[in-house]
C-alpha cells in the first residue's frame, strides 16, 4: 500500500512541476502568436487602440489606460525601448518568456522618457533572462482629451528596436 501511495505522490509531484514550468511558457507563446496574428512584428512598437467593453487584448484591460506593446526578440542582440514622457501616470513593464515580470519602471521613478536597453543576460542593460519576451507601456488617460494627448505622445516618442551597437 505504501508503494502505491509513494508512486502517486511521485507522479503528482512530477505533474505539478511540469505544469508550473510549462503553463507560463504556453501563456506567453499564445500571447505572442495572437500579436503576430494581428500583424505585429518583433522589436516594433504597436499602439493598441483604447479599450472598451469588448476588448480582451490583455487580461482585464482598464479603459483608463492606453497600452503600447513590443514583442521582444533578442536573438540578434540587445533591444532598446523608449517610452516617451507623459504628464500623468506611465509605466514600462518587461516580461520574460516564462511570464516573469523582470522589471517595471514608472513616472515616479524616472522623470521624462523611460529609456532602457534589454539584453538576454549580462550587465550591459536590463537582463530579460530569455531570448523572447514582451514590453508593455501603459499611460493613464481618463478622458477623451487625455487619450488624444497620450496617443500623440506615444506615436511621436515611443520606440522599440535593436540597440545601437556603438
Amino acid at each position: 500500500m505504501i508503494r502505491y501511495f509513494l508512486a502517486f505522490i511521485l507522479v503528482a509531484a512530477g505533474i505539478h512541476a511540469a505544469t508550473v514550468w510549462y503553463l507560463p511558457r504556453l501563456a506567453m507563446k499564445t500571447a505572442m502568436a495572437r500579436f503576430e496574428d494581428t500583424g505585429m512584428t518583433a522589436n516594433t512598437i504597436a499602439h493598441v487602440p483604447p479599450t472598451d467593453e469588448t476588448s480582451r487584448r490583455v487580461v482585464r484591460p482598464s479603459p483608463d489606460l492606453l497600452y503600447s506593446v513590443c514583442m521582444l526578440d533578442l536573438s540578434d542582440g540587445p533591444v532598446h525601448i523608449r517610452a516617451a514622457g507623459w504628464d500623468g501616470y506611465m509605466s514600462l513593464s518587461l516580461f520574460a518568456a516564462n511570464t516573469d515580470n523582470i522589471a517595471a519602471f514608472n513616472d515616479s521613478q524616472i522623470a521624462g522618457d523611460i529609456d532602457v536597453t534589454i539584453v538576454q543576460s549580462g550587465d550591459a542593460g536590463v537582463a530579460l533572462g530569455s531570448e523572447r519576451g514582451i514590453a508593455l507601456i501603459r499611460r493613464l488617460a481618463a478622458d477623451d482629451a487625455a487619450i488624444a494627448r497620450a496617443d500623440t505622445a506615444r506615436r511621436e516618442g515611443d520606440l522599440c528596436g535593436e540597440a545601437d551597437p556603438s
